[in-house]
């Protein structure tokens, strides 16, 4: 990203910040925040569903130079997940495909700041945005796959995100990238995947939980078990 166009960012984000709009990543930067290889085109940010229209209304400001546009097409293959909610691009972006706000209501993904720890924005270091805890965030993707049949597209981004998660930081796998999308290059035998997965159900079953999220905690493992939460 080029100094002015993330200067722009960093306006967009301040001004939301400096509104009291708490900013909660999602979606590629909580995956790369991990250690997946994710690049990031969309920065998705979970904000309350009373603040979605404030805060259209301040990136639209002329000072911000941000406007909202309809979901990418990309977006729209996946799923509400992607495609709801707010999107905006920077007048200072000229690719064809410009990086682009995704601003998700919280009702949408059950996630809220009390859910995620404060962090560095990564347009300006002096201001900061939330970053989902890992615990909080898996029991919250579990919850948005529950909402959906188990074919519907509008499952794509939490079940993708969750298995990357699972992958990345509870089984930890080296080089999760690689896991992902070759599976058919296994260099583990089935005792050492049984111990593996033994290893991250405990690590899951040692999670400390809410007591409204504790029944997504058996989804959760079953899932690991069966890829099924139902």
């Amino acid at each position: 990203m080029h100094e002015e166009l993330r200067a722009s960012f960093a306006r967009a984000t301040n001004i939301l910040i400096d509104h009291g709009i708490n900013l909660i990543e999602w979606g590629d930067q909580v995956l790369q925040s991990w250690g997946y290889p994710a690049v990031i085109s969309v920065y998705d940010y979970v904000i309350e569903d009373s603040h979605l229209e404030e805060a259209t209304s301040l990136l639209e400001n002329p000072d911000t130079g941000f406007t909202r546009v309809e979901p990418s097409r990309a977006a729209k293959s996946q799923g509400v997940l992607a495609e709801g909610g707010c999107h905006f691009v920077s007048k200072f972006d000229k690719k064809t495909f410009p990086t682009r706000i995704h601003l998700v209501p919280e009702s949408l993904v059950y996630l809220s700041s009390h859910d995620a720890e404060h962090v560095h924005s990564p347009f300006d270091p002096s201001h900061g945005v939330f970053r989902p805890k890992l615990p909080q965030h898996c029991i919250s993707l579990v919850k948005c796959m529950a909402d959906y049949a188990v074919n519907s597209v509008n499952r794509l981004p939490a079940s993708q995100n969750l298995s990357i998660l699972l992958v990345t930081v509870v089984y930890k796998y080296p080089n999760p990238g690689g896991k992902m999308f070759t599976p058919e290059e296994e260099d583990e035998s089935e005792e050492e995947f049984l111990a593996r997965q033994h290893a991250a159900i405990q690590e899951v079953e040692g999670w400390d939980l809410a007591e409204k999220d504790e029944p997504y905690r058996s989804k959760l493992i079953k899932y690991m078990l069966t890829n099924s939460i139902s």
